[in-house]
């Protein structure tokens, strides 16, 4: 495992504070999420895995933005797919601090080879595809989740066949996303409940549950 790398940046230290007693995070998890923070940022020099600005207070923009969603997931043994993973945003955050079915999908070559690096360097146990979601073969998953992928509309034709009729979507959206829940009920029925983000005033999480092709 890498080394923990001290942290001295007073919002960093603020937010890592409020990450621990809200989400219960542990020493070794501490220390993990620290070290995927530190190959995040040195990767990214070389292979744009996020955008160098979410870099400048990365505790909030990418640990905390991802660790909120475990408020809504509290079976630490349900079968997650994180559609779109990225550099492994939100899956990776949510197997470090104890889900054991967290499965990662992405598209992206130089991505998913990020996601495989820290997974193996920091032991973190996740399954990984390199493939595009539509043409995932996959079983039926307890909880879909994602960031900053595609709209509502797309989000939910990739969701609808890796879903059964207790399957709950967890997406974290931006400020237009009763906009896109008022399109997206064109063609779609589902319930939704919007949650204000912890890591974003303008964000948002939205839960889905019961989707429905309307045709």
């Amino acid at each position: 495992m890498l080394e923990d790398k001290r942290i001295t940046k007073k919002s960093d230290l603020t937010n890592l504070s409020k990450i621990k007693s809200t989400f219960l995070v542990n020493s070794s998890q501490e220390i993990k999420l620290i070290n995927f923070l530190k190959e995040l940022t040195t990767h990214n020099k070389h292979t744009n895995l996020v955008g160098k600005s979410t870099l400048v207070n990365p505790w909030r923009s990418h640990i905390l933005d991802c660790i909120q969603i475990s408020s809504f997931i509290k079976n630490r043994n349900s079968t997650i797919l994180d559609m779109g993973t990225g550099p492994g945003l939100p899956g990776l955050v949510l197997a470090i601090i104890g889900y054991k079915n967290v499965n990662l999908v992405d598209s992206n070559q130089k991505k998913i080879n990020f996601v495989k690096h820290i997974s193996k360097k920091l032991d973190i146990g996740v399954k990984i595809f390199l493939n595009r979601i539509e043409k995932l073969n996959n079983p039926k998953f307890d909880f879909l989740i994602c960031r900053a992928l595609a709209n509502l509309n797309k989000l939910l034709t990739y969701s609808h066949k890796l879903t059964n009729k207790d399957t709950v979507l967890i997406f974290l959206k931006g400020k237009k996303v009763k906009n896109e829940i008022q399109e997206a009920k064109k063609i779609w029925s589902f319930n939704s409940e919007i949650y204000s983000s912890q890591s974003d005033e303008r964000g948002s999480v939205l839960i889905i549950k019961k989707l429905k092709l309307k045709i």
